[in-house]
């Protein structure tokens, strides 16, 4: 037999500190699978000890009986004499004991069976060995019993110690005959375990300690070029005080800390790394933004603007500026998107360098494209320019917004007494028309009537409710009917004055008939 840790460093395998208790564990002996012999060895003796201390006689008080001389001699004669006693009080014939003489103090009386002529025990209480304390019901510790309580109590005490006893006889047995075995045993011969290594050398079958070595060295390396732990935590506190709430460079209206991926509180590396490429980006874009605004570089001399009109569905768009020579579309041409207030749009290309300054400008028909006529428009324009004698590649962006407001129609209004008419021709596309009438100062609207038209088509209507004989204000507004938040365009207003009342007819006297007056 081998010992399972023979192989662990500073085993003597001639020795039974390298045999280990191979079997289950044993609660009342405190005994673990994996101890070794001496453990188990030792174990064993102190609870053997413990156990011919409790079967010593000079440990028990046999005084209140009053045998004298006639006291067992040994543990055998002591658990008999109990066992006499403890047929008397169950009434049963006393068996001499290994006393050797009889018991005078045997007596009987009202028909119970007595022991001791002076009265008293066995049915008395006596004090117990420490072993034997308990907690009775209410938590406090018993220290006395019955005697006869007490020596049933012994008499178990002591059927478990003799059938603990021979189980440590058999197991020390059968480890002695283990020990002599395992000395007697040739010395194993130790091979050094091999595992396949995936980094520190080449992925073969290698011995264990020769990878170790490995490891270490680049261990040591690695620490030698990142520094000790104490050496990087010092320099991870070297950020800054107060990064996280100082403003960006690039867009001073933002902290730091509100860029996507910082860390506030740096506790590694790879956290400071982060902060470090974000200041960066911070920097670089800071610096660019002077480049292109302050500094000579050869973008400097690039200046353009661009303006926009839309008539008739043609977009006509006009880019002025500087472009210094030696410079070209990078594509050849340039981009152009147009894009309405509801989201839809439209690119296509046209030479940016050819009509720079054109005063007529490049035109482009809208019609049959998604854009929505009615709506507001945004021109977005991305040039750019490379100069292949100084490699400089230039990029811009212009931005130009067109409020697309409706032509106002000529209107012809009708007054009656209480009522004004109004006529006139609306124009291509989807359009809402509001005719307001207001008091003569044009600070108070009266009424007013809303009609959604689409397409070219007369459009005629009437407010009535109006006073005779009154000025008003009258106007039209627009609006594109698809633009719910386009404000409408105000047309000017026309002074408008309702008619006269009709003079009613007399009473009585039916309307259409004449009457003469004779004066």
């Amino acid at each position: 037999m081998k010992p399972l840790n023979r192989q662990e460093p500073g085993c003597n395998f001639t020795t039974s500190n390298c045999v280990i208790w191979q079997g289950p564990d044993i609660a009342c002996l405190n005994l673990c699978k994996g101890d070794t012999v001496s453990d188990v060895v030792y174990k064993l003796a102190t609870e053997l000890c413990e156990v011919l201390d409790i079967l010593s006689l000079t440990n028990y008080d046999l005084s209140c009986f009053g045998l004298g001389k006639a006291e067992p001699i040994d543990f055998k004669g002591l658990v008999t004499f109990i066992l006499d006693k403890l047929c008397e009080l169950q009434g049963g014939p006393v068996t001499p004991g290994p006393i050797g003489t009889t018991n005078p103090d045997v007596s009987t009386q009202n028909g119970n069976l007595r022991v001791g002529a002076t009265g008293g025990c066995p049915d008395c209480v006596v004090s117990i060995a420490p072993c034997f304390y308990y907690k009775n019901a209410f938590g406090d510790t018993v220290t006395s019993m019955q005697l006869i309580d007490y020596a049933t109590a012994i008499g178990n005490k002591v059927c478990n110690q003799v059938d603990q006893i021979l189980q440590l006889q058999n197991i020390v047995a059968n480890h002695e005959l283990r020990i002599a075995a395992l000395e007697s045993a040739p010395a194993p011969v130790f091979v050094t375990p091999q595992i396949v290594p995936t980094c520190v050398l080449p992925s073969v079958l290698t011995d264990i300690d020769i990878v170790l070595d490995a490891l270490e060295q680049q261990f040591c390396d690695l620490r030698t070029a990142t520094g000790e732990p104490f050496t990087i935590y010092s320099n991870l506190a070297k950020q800054p005080a107060g990064l996280t709430f100082d403003q960006s460079l690039s867009n001073p209206s933002v902290t730091m800390g509100s860029f996507t991926g910082w860390t506030n509180v740096v506790t590694n590396v790879a956290q400071t790394l982060g902060n470090m490429w974000i200041t960066i980006a911070d920097l670089r874009l800071a610096v660019r933004t002077i480049q292109l605004n302050c500094c000579p570089t050869g973008c400097d001399g690039i200046s353009l603007s661009l303006t926009a009109t839309y008539s008739a569905d043609v977009l006509t768009i006009y880019v002025s500026g500087t472009i210094p020579a030696g410079f070209v579309q990078c594509s050849g041409t340039t981009t152009v998107k147009v894009t309405d207030s509801a989201g839809n749009s439209i690119q296509f290309n046209y030479d940016l360098i050819s009509y720079l300054n054109n005063p007529t400008g490049y035109p482009f028909n809208l019609s049959g494209t998604p854009i929505n006529s009615s709506l507001d428009l945004t021109i977005d324009i991305t040039p750019c320019l490379y100069n292949s004698s100084t490699n400089a590649t230039c990029e811009s962006c212009l931005n130009y917004y067109i409020v697309n407001e409706a032509s106002c129609p000529a209107v012809t209004w009708t007054q009656g007494s209480n009522s004004i008419s109004y006529s006139f021709i609306s124009q291509a596309g989807d359009w809402t028309y509001t005719v307001e009438v207001w008091d003569s100062a044009g600070v108070t609207m009266i009424a007013n009537q809303t009609q959604a038209i689409s397409g070219v088509q007369t459009v005629t209507g009437e407010v009535i409710g109006l006073s005779p004989a009154t000025v008003y204000k009258v106007r039209l507004t627009i609006v594109a009917t698809a633009c719910d938040e386009c404000q409408p365009k105000e047309c000017q207003f026309t002074n408008v004055t309702t008619n006269l009342a009709a003079c009613p007819p007399p009473a009585g006297v039916s309307a259409g008939i004449t009457i003469d007056i004779i004066l």
